[in-house]
């Protein structure tokens, strides 16, 4: 089982790796150590490729690279963190370079893997998301629009790559609890002069379940859409929030 894992080296990505060290693993990052130490943890064969999604040429590098390893049967695909903004009307060069930065790019790894052929019939994609994909958040502003255009990336591609049985679907993360989100909240909680639980207890209290995901909690669902759950589900957008979203 062939299986690329786009910003691997993250934390979230790097648990993932964790977690799925039984397939072949194409890992792609920006930082070659950190890749190296990754790759470290796999059973078996593991693959680092540099990628930077800022940068055309290392996509183009990147794309061959991956492609050369074999067929995937699975693909992850995280982009890099889009930053949070309020700002509903960022000037025609800052709206250029964020779609380009955090869509167009990394669309373009996507589009040059499936026209050499590089994605097995069968295969199943997962895309990390946001919940700003599903309901739109007054501080994530430029998310709203950049998480709704992959969105509908998502449902052409699995309506488009139904015939060959490719599934693809959209895990979209409310709060997770990261190394370096547990980090700024233990910060947020001192600089308030209260206690980490105390301050959790107040920011969990719009979530039904009470509480953020773990890493595990996202990793368990990844895994998930990877496997036999995906038989015959495509093109759906899985919210992983807590209950956040209380849409039907």
């Amino acid at each position: 089982m062939n299986t690329l894992i786009t910003c691997a080296t993250s934390g979230m990505g790097s648990q993932i790796a964790r977690a799925l060290t039984e397939d072949n693993l194409i890992l792609t990052g920006r930082d070659r150590d950190k890749l190296q130490t990754l790759c470290e943890f796999s059973e078996n064969s593991t693959i680092p490729v540099e990628l930077d999604f800022f940068n055309p040429e290392s996509i183009q590098s990147a794309a061959t690279n991956i492609a050369n390893g074999g067929k995937l049967d699975r693909i992850v695909f995280i982009i890099p963190r889009i930053p949070p903004s309020s700002n509903i009307f960022p000037s025609d060069e800052e709206w250029a370079d964020l779609y380009k930065n955090y869509f167009i790019n990394p669309l373009s790894l996507l589009r040059q893997l499936f026209e050499a052929n590089a994605v097995s019939d069968g295969a199943k994609m997962v895309l990390i998301s946001g919940i700003s994909s599903k309901s739109a958040l007054t501080h994530y502003a430029t998310n709203n629009c950049l998480r709704s255009a992959w969105l509908g990336q998502a449902k052409a591609m699995a309506l488009t790559l139904g015939e060959k049985r490719i599934s693809v679907n959209t895990l979209s993360l409310g709060g997770v609890m990261t190394e370096s989100y547990t980090e700024k909240m233990k910060n947020k909680a001192l600089s308030q002069n209260i206690s980490f639980d105390e301050l959790m207890k107040n920011e969990v209290s719009n979530v039904p379940l009470q509480k953020y995901a773990s890493i595990d909690d996202v990793v368990g669902a990844v895994v998930a859409l990877l496997g036999p759950l995906t038989n015959h589900m495509t093109g759906q957008n899985i919210m992983l929030d807590g209950g956040f979203f209380k849409g039907y």
